[in-house]
């Protein structure tokens, strides 16, 4: 029973500390997700590789 009580608080702790921890980063400054039309835009800027295979299948 003691166990069972020691894990539900350490497991409590590590849940408050994970919760305040995002609480206190929320205030930074969060960077714009990517979208689509971003990745495409950085895409076509890139210069085209060529393909050059590993082997022939064999």
């Amino acid at each position: 029973m003691d166990i069972l009580l020691a894990i539900m608080l350490v497991s409590s702790l590590v849940f408050a500390a994970a919760t305040a921890g995002r609480i206190l980063l929320a205030d930074e400054e969060i960077a714009p997700r990517l979208t689509v039309a971003d990745i495409q835009t950085r895409l076509a800027a890139e210069p085209p590789c060529t393909y050059v295979p590993i082997s022939r299948g064999r």
